[in-house]
């Protein structure tokens, strides 16, 4: 009898393969997603790619049962499709919130510091005291208004509450949170988001999120703002984003994701003197593979054990 069939496009740590191997003795763990002996046995896929949508689209993957994804966006997946057939999703969400959050306070202290004049003019060997001074600013006191607040957000919280920073919490239901100082829901924010000395997005990418950030929203803002978007790019409306710099709404922004990614050549965003742009890295870890198995081997062994992932599973009503 054939044995049903786990492909993994993740490249482990032999122990880590062993591992997976040994929580699903009764699969044949493969490697190859060219083998297309093995697709219409492959019940499970480890790492989805835009080759696995091929092959699903082109029903060449009739078994699938459950893909663990390695980001926390699950926007590469065809998810209505996997909703209908009742396939599992998990995503890596959590394993991002150290680098994340990281990224956050350092692209912050980059600007409030003046880090980048500094170096310019350690590049010109220009000893200045007096520009630096006058225009550095300080991180306590401030408030951090955090859109999306679960792992990745309360980690931020945390950080921002040592630097002693106000914490405002923005989720869905206004669930206590107790990382952060004070919660609203989304459909409150818009009262607060005006305190708002700086604002960090780290909002899913979905309908119900597509520019979430446009042009009325930026208007409330206080003047000054610094923004930060490490969620989703579909989240900010990038005219507006541009329209709230140019006016001095947005003092700084920060942006690790875009609309369009690669970002366009002739976007103004790259010469913008307001803009830190990074290629949507933020959540790049020093020990990736480390920091997820974890996660899949936890959803290897309610697999095995129950026929279904126990960790990061994807609700299809919210796609997150």
């Amino acid at each position: 009898m054939t044995k049903p069939k786990l492909l993994t496009n993740q490249n482990w740590k032999e122990h880590q393969f062993k591992q997976i191997e040994a929580l699903l003795p009764n699969y044949e763990v493969y490697t190859d997603a060219d083998q297309a002996s093995n697709w219409e046995e492959t019940e499970v896929v480890i790492h989805w790619t835009p080759k696995m949508t091929e092959l699903f689209e082109a029903g060449k993957l009739p078994n699938l049962k459950w893909v663990q994804v390695i980001s926390a966006g699950v926007n590469s997946v065809p998810l209505e499709a996997f909703a209908e057939k009742g396939i599992h999703l998990t995503n890596a969400s959590g394993i991002h919130q150290y680098t994340i959050s990281e990224f956050v306070i350092g692209a912050l202290l980059f600007y409030t510091r003046r880090f980048q004049t500094l170096q310019r003019n350690q590049q010109k060997q220009v000893w200045d005291e007096k520009t630096p001074i006058q225009e550095i600013q300080e991180l306590r006191g401030k408030t951090m208004m955090i859109y999306g607040i679960g792992n990745i957000g309360r980690r931020i919280a945390t950080i921002a509450s040592a630097f002693e920073m106000k914490t405002i919490g923005v989720n869905r239901s206004g669930r206590d949170v107790p990382e952060v100082d004070q919660v609203v829901t989304q459909d409150h924010a818009d009262d607060l988001i005006g305190e708002a000395d700086v604002i960090v997005t780290i909002l899913p990418g979905t309908e119900e999120t597509d520019s979430y950030f446009d042009q009325e929203r930026m208007r409330r803002m206080k003047k000054g703002v610094l923004f930060v978007n490490v969620g989703r790019g579909n989240s900010v409306d990038s005219r507006a984003l541009i329209e709230a710099l140019d006016d001095d709404t947005i003092a700084y922004a920060a942006l690790d994701v875009f609309e369009n990614e690669p970002l366009e050549a002739d976007s103004p965003l790259w010469q913008h003197e307001k803009v830190f742009i990074s290629p949507h890295i933020s959540g790049t870890l020093e020990h990736f593979r480390d920091s997820l198995f974890p996660v899949v081997e936890e959803n290897l062994l309610a697999y095995a054990e129950n026929g279904k992932p126990s960790e990061n599973v994807i609700d299809y009503d919210k796609n997150y």
